[in-house]
């Protein structure tokens, strides 16, 4: 264990003398920034059209009206979309609606950048021969599992700066949102978002075991996420009295399969977080039973 815990610090720190972490820090940052701003604009116009129906003045600022939009069966319907289930929708009204967004936008996008970020953590260095070096003072597993807790690390920064820059840009687009309430609610969401990344960073360090292309990587990691997606839909689509058996089994192996339980708002996440911890730690031996043969 000491040797993971140096081999991550290592990791985390080559990323940060490298500007691989700034890179990753600014383009979560950027990505949540412009989110932040669409969805202001999304709420304007939901409370435009209901200012309309109302027959009052239009709002200029987003959230002026947050209080009727909240009574609204178009929010249910939105809020329906985002979550899968009408009766969770309605127990996340209390909840401020940019931090409910932010977690839906950490579970679609979070993936795929944790995917692509940690696909070149191994693969340049077997390229380039280097990863001899570490091996003459680590055995391959602490290597490997030490790479992943530094992806790790790295994935926790950045979600971190995605819910500031949330709630920056929030604080400056909308009003009538608790700024207290809302950081709260982005920190505690943010660490569900980075929970559900884990099997992700999985998925990038176990493609990059299997080859010396950190491109290639990037590539099957990036494919391994959208084939991920498309399994979560096919498994959804046999749960409708087609074979349920097969579906309850693809959704157990699915990290897509344990959302649900994450949009709760009480400790009932926790389950499905361990749940992508393992799954995380199972894609990571896939790319190990290539890894430790291979000829470095």
């Amino acid at each position: 264990m000491t040797d993971v815990a140096l081999v991550a610090w290592f990791e985390l720190f080559r990323a940060v003398r490298t500007w691989r972490a700034v890179a990753l820090l600014v383009l979560y940052g950027v990505a949540s920034a412009g989110a932040a701003y669409l969805f202001a604009e999304f709420i304007g116009l939901l409370e435009n059209a209901m200012a309309d129906q109302l027959g009052v003045a239009r709002t200029e600022t987003p959230g002026a009206m947050m209080s009727d939009l909240l009574d609204s069966q178009q929010l249910i319907e939105v809020l329906t979309a985002m979550t899968g289930s009408g009766d969770l929708a309605r127990q996340l009204l209390d909840i401020p609606l940019p931090a409910l967004f932010f977690l839906w936008l950490g579970f679609l996008l979070v993936p795929f950048f944790a995917a692509s970020a940690s696909a070149e953590c191994i693969a340049t260095d077997t390229r380039t021969r280097a990863i001899r070096f570490e091996l003459l003072r680590t055995s391959r597993i602490e290597l490997v599992l030490g790479r992943f807790v530094g992806q790790l690390l790295l994935t926790a920064l950045a979600s971190a700066t995605s819910a500031v820059v949330m709630w920056g840009v929030t604080m400056w687009a909308m009003t009538g949102v608790p700024a207290g309430a809302l950081a709260g609610w982005l920190a505690y969401y943010a660490l569900r978002t980075w929970a559900f990344a884990v099997p992700f960073v999985g998925v990038g360090v176990a493609t990059s075991q299997l080859t010396t292309s950190s491109a290639w990587a990037r590539v099957m990691a990036i494919g391994a996420t959208a084939g991920s997606w498309v399994a979560y839909g096919f498994a959804r689509w046999l749960e409708d009295d087609r074979a349920p058996v097969v579906a309850d089994l693809l959704l157990q192996l699915l990290p897509q399969g344990w959302i649900r339980d994450m949009w709760s708002p009480g400790a009932g996440w926790l389950a499905s977080a361990v749940a992508c911890g393992a799954l995380g730690l199972g894609a990571l031996a896939v790319g190990y039973l290539r890894f430790h043969r291979r000829d470095l």
